[in-house]
Parts: C-alpha cells; sequence; structure tokens
C-alpha cells in the first residue's frame, strides 16, 4: 500500500500534464504555411520522382516532420533556435532540421521505452538460463517504484541521446575546423599577396583543400554570389562554425574591409595568432594528462604491477616454513 502512495500522484501529475497539453494541442491554430508548402512541395512532384526517392526520403523523413512539427509547438522558441545553431555547427542542417530532429528525440525515447518495457518480463525468462553462472539479471516490477523509474529514466535517456550524439558531432567538426584554418589563412594570404580578389582567392583555399572548412568557404561564395555583401556573408560563417578562432579572424578581415588597410598583414597576424592559441591548448591538454591518468593508474594499473611483482615472493612465503 505504501508504494501506491507514491505512484498514485505521481500518475495523476502525469495525466494532468498529458491532458492539459492534449488540450493546448487542439485548441492551437493549424500551420497553414507549412500545409501550403507541403501541397506545394507534393504538386510539384510526380509519382514517378517520389518513387525514385530513398525509402528514407519517402518515408522516414516524412514522418519525423510530422512527429517534430506537432511536438516542437510545445518548445520554447529559444530552445529551437539553440538547437538549429547546433544541427547548423554539426553540418547536418538543411537536411536535419530542427523539426525533424525533434522527431528523431521523440522516436528515440519511444524506442528506449519500448526496451525498459521488453526488460520486465525479459529478466523473468533469462534467469533461469543464466543460474549456473552465479549473476542474475535484477527483476523488477513494473507497478512498483522501481518499474517507474525504470520506465522514465528509459524514456529521458532516449530523449537526451540524440542531444548528446550533436553535441559531439559539433566537438569533431569544430576541432577539425579549428585545426585547417591557420594553413587556409596563410593560403589566403598568399594568394592576396600575389594580387588576387578576396573572392577569387578564397574559391582558391576552397579548391585546394578538403573537409568541413573547404564546405563552410563554399557556402560564403554562394551568399555572396547570390547577393549578400562581403560582410554578411562573413559573419554567417561565424555562426556556421561557432569558433571564436573564426570569430577574430573574421573581425579583422572586416575591419580590413571598412577601413581600407592592406589584408596581407592582417591575415599573417591572425595565422601566427591561431597558431599560438593552437600550442596554448595543446600545453593545457599535456598539463591535465598527469590528472587524467591518476584513476587508471591507481585502480588498474598499480594492482595488475603488484600482483605480478609480488605474486610470486608471496606464493613462496605462503610455501616456505616461514608461512606454516
Amino acid at each position: 500500500m505504501s508504494n501506491w502512495i507514491i505512484i498514485l500522484p505521481i500518475v495523476a501529475f502525469a495525466a494532468i500534464i498529458l491532458g492539459g497539453l492534449g488540450i493546448r494541442y487542439l485548441l492551437s491554430k493549424p500551420d497553414l504555411q507549412r500545409r501550403l508548402e507541403g501541397i506545394r512541395a507534393d504538386a510539384a512532384m510526380t509519382m514517378d520522382e517520389r518513387l525514385k526517392l530513398p525509402f528514407a526520403d519517402r518515408v522516414m523523413l516524412p514522418m519525423l516532420d510530422s512527429i517534430g512539427a506537432r511536438m516542437k509547438q510545445f518548445t520554447k522558441q529559444a530552445a529551437t533556435d539553440q538547437l538549429q545553431r547546433q544541427l547548423v555547427q554539426a553540418g547536418l542542417y538543411p537536411r536535419m532540421t530542427t523539426s525533424r530532429f525533434e522527431g528523431v528525440r521523440w522516436l528515440s525515447a519511444i524506442g528506449m521505452l519500448f526496451v525498459g518495457a521488453v526488460y520486465v518480463p525479459a529478466a523473468g525468462y533469462i534467469n533461469p538460463l543464466i543460474a549456473g553462472t552465479g549473476t542474475t539479471l535484477p527483476v523488477v516490477n513494473p507497478f512498483d517504484v522501481d518499474g517507474l523509474a525504470l520506465f522514465f529514466g528509459a524514456f529521458f535517456v532516449g530523449y537526451y541521446l540524440p542531444i548528446l550524439y550533436i553535441k559531439r558531432k559539433v566537438g569533431e567538426r569544430q576541432g577539425i575546423i579549428r585545426r585547417a584554418l591557420p594553413s587556409s589563412i596563410d593560403l589566403i594570404s598568399v594568394g592576396a599577396e600575389a594580387g588576387m580578389g578576396f573572392d577569387q582567392v578564397v574559391n582558391y583555399v576552397r579548391r585546394r583543400t578538403t573537409g568541413p572548412l573547404s564546405d563552410e568557404f563554399g557556402a560564403t561564395l554562394n551568399e555572396i554570389r547570390l547577393g549578400k555583401t562581403r560582410i554578411e556573408a562573413l559573419n554567417n560563417l561565424v555562426y556556421r562554425t561557432g569558433l571564436d578562432d573564426m570569430k577574430v579572424f573574421v573581425g579583422a578581415i572586416v575591419q580590413s574591409f571598412q577601413l581600407g588597410t592592406s589584408i596581407v598583414e592582417t591575415l599573417r597576424i591572425q595565422a601566427d595568432s591561431i597558431r599560438v592559441k593552437q600550442r596554448q591548448r595543446a600545453q593545457e591538454q599535456a598539463m591535465k594528462a598527469p590528472v587524467k591518468m591518476l584513476v587508471p593508474l591507481v585502480f588498474f594499473i598499480f594492482p595488475a604491477l603488484l600482483v605480478v611483482i609480488l605474486g610470486p615472493a608471496g606464493i613462496m612465503i605462503l610455501t616456505s616454513d616461514m608461512g606454516r
């Protein structure tokens, strides 16, 4: 009875929240613009063209759009803007929009909830099979506090796993861009010194290099060709990368454009400054290494060394007259 005293308020609270969200969804106005765009897109594509698309484009992406569009209205605009910034910096936008990513999060949460629901009866069947090994899986009662903790925990883990993946992708991509930036600035400086224009030298660097930085330079040139000013396109470059080094580099370029000063010397100074910062980051990571190595040394390496070094001596002591 004591368990139900805890369970019933939680279930009632969840029912009230879900009911309120459902009423808000029913009373909310439909997104007319989104529906019209979808109708135009469907009308512009014939059935044969639709059938030639991959399965993900025909089924998965529309399903994610549908789920995400319904759940996105319960998300704050600030959180949506931050999510879009992370998707852009991870290099997944525009194929992975905020609506699609929201659909991925909900599908992941439901999938983990299904895994938790399967685990509850599976533990009872698996334990007799592995009884001879001396290990057993914990049995969870779905109507107990442990069962609710399992289901809620699985749901929230599945809901936040895609966010962790996006953050890891952002860190990896920023690391690649950060390492490639000084060499690219040197190439831009050499080209500018040879008399090439800024757009021309950036296009030259884009063609001579590969990777995320080359793709970002290409996107910047496309924006300039489509009518945006160089300053606006460069500021968008900072937004897409999210790097402080890129922000400093673009700030120096913009200042050089506005003041009419020589861009060659500015680029050389920026390349040297970024290399100094990278060297300082490497030294910082090297100084953190002994602290990070302390835990595996104490708990894994030192005990193994003690067993290897003192083990034979201990066996000899126990088998000799001294150990009797």
